[in-house]
C-alpha cells in the first residue's frame, strides 16, 4: 500500500514499544476482565441479578440470619466452612459430613470449627468485609472474586487465582479470646479432672502415676511416650501404635515413629543443647515428672503453638498424656 507520508524509524520504534506495552497491559487486565464477566453471568443466571456485591466485590447470600454476637473489629470467631468453585465442586472442607460425601474423609484430618480473627491482616480482605456483616449463628454463601483475595496490606499476594465460593457457618463469636481459653480449660477440668486448679495461668497438671526418684532436671535425657489431643477428644498425634490404631490414625509409611522418643529436657521457652524442643506446656510437664511417671496436662494456646497454625487450626487448647519410661 502506498502512503503519502514516510514515518521516521525513531517514531516507528516508539510506536512499536507503545503497542507491545499496551498489549501487555491488556493481557494483565483481561484475566480480571474475563473473571468478572464469568462471575456476572453466574450471578445473573443463578441469582437472577437479585444480589449486589459489597465494596470489595464479594457477594453474600444469606441462608440463615444469625442472632448472636456480631462480628466486629478485634473479634475472634469459630467457623465451619467449605470452599467450592462456581460449578459447586468442593475444594476443601472443615466438615466431616461433607468430606465423607465427596470421598476425601480421613480420621487423621481435623474436622471442626476453625478460628478466624478480625485483626492484624490475618483474613482475606473480601472475607473480612463479608464477615463484618454477620453474627453468631449465620449460615451464608460468600462468593469471593480473586481480586478481593489479598490480605489488605501493600503488595499482598492474592490467595486465590480465581473466584472461590465459601459456604460458611458462624459457630461462635468471642470478644475476649484469652478469657475464653481460661474459661474453657476450667470447664474441662471440672468435667474430667475433679476441678483441679491451674498450676500457672492457663496450665493444668494431673498426675496419674507418681514415678520414682527425684523430679526430672534440665539437661537430663529421657525416653517417653505420648498422646496429643484437642479438648474435644480429637487425637492429632501419638507415638503409641495401639493408640494410633484405636483412633484410626495409624500410618504404615513410617513405622519407626511408633517407638519411645528421646529428649534432652530444657527450660520452658528454650531448646536443648542438641537443638530439639517441645512446646512449653509439654516441657513444663516433663519437669514436674519422675521416671516411671504418668501424667496428663492441658493448657492454653500460649503454652502450645499459639499463633502458629497447625493442621488443627491456630490458638487451640490441647492436652497430652505423657509417660516417662524407666531406664
Amino acid at each position: 500500500m502506498n502512503t503519502k507520508y514516510l514515518l521516521s524509524p525513531l517514531f516507528l520504534a516508539f510506536a512499536a514499544m507503545f503497542i507491545v506495552s499496551s498489549c501487555a497491559k491488556d493481557v494483565a487486565e483481561s484475566s480480571d476482565s474475563i473473571e468478572k464477566k464469568v462471575l456476572e453471568a453466574h450471578i445473573k443466571v443463578v441469582y437472577n441479578d437479585t444480589i449486589a456485591p459489597l465494596s470489595t466485590g464479594v457477594y453474600v447470600i444469606t441462608n440463615k440470619k444469625g442472632t448472636g454476637r456480631e462480628i466486629k473489629e478485634g473479634s475472634s470467631f469459630f467457623v465451619r466452612y467449605s470452599t467450592l468453585d462456581l460449578k459447586n465442586n468442593y475444594i476443601t472442607t472443615s466438615r466431616d459430613d461433607i468430606a465423607k460425601q465427596v470421598g476425601g474423609f480421613s480420621y487423621a484430618n481435623y474436622y471442626g470449627p476453625v478460628l478466624f480473627e478480625m485483626s492484624n491482616y490475618t483474613l482475606i480482605r473480601g472475607l473480612e468485609e463479608a464477615f463484618g456483616t454477620l453474627r453468631e449463628g449465620s449460615i451464608v454463601r460468600i462468593i469471593l472474586p480473586s481480586w478481593a483475595s489479598d490480605f489488605g496490606y501493600k503488595n499482598s499476594d492474592r490467595y486465590h487465582a480465581t473466584t472461590t465460593v465459601y459456604d460458611v457457618e458462624i459457630v461462635k463469636v468471642i470478644d475476649d479470646y484469652p478469657q475464653y481459653e481460661l474459661d474453657t480449660l476450667q470447664r474441662f477440668s471440672n468435667l474430667y479432672y475433679d476441678g483441679i486448679d491451674s498450676l500457672f495461668r492457663g496450665y493444668y497438671y494431673y498426675s496419674l502415676k507418681e514415678g520414682t526418684g527425684d523430679s526430672l532436671k534440665v539437661g537430663t535425657t529421657v525416653k517417653y511416650n505420648y498422646v496429643g489431643k484437642l479438648l474435644n477428644g480429637f487425637v492429632f498425634d501419638t507415638n503409641i501404635e495401639d493408640t494410633a490404631r484405636k483412633y484410626k490414625i495409624y500410618s504404615s509409611d513410617d513405622v519407626s515413629k511408633y517407638n519411645p522418643l528421646s529428649l534432652e529436657l530444657h527450660e520452658v521457652g528454650q531448646v536443648g543443647s542438641s537443638g530439639s524442643s517441645v512446646v512449653d506446656g509439654f516441657a513444663q510437664t516433663l519437669l514436674l515428672m519422675k521416671k516411671g511417671g504418668k501424667a496428663v496436662t492441658f493448657f492454653s494456646s500460649g503454652w502450645g503453638y499459639g499463633e502458629n497454625a497447625q493442621s488443627t487450626g491456630k490458638k487451640q487448647q490441647m492436652m497430652f498424656y505423657i509417660e516417662v519410661l524407666e531406664d
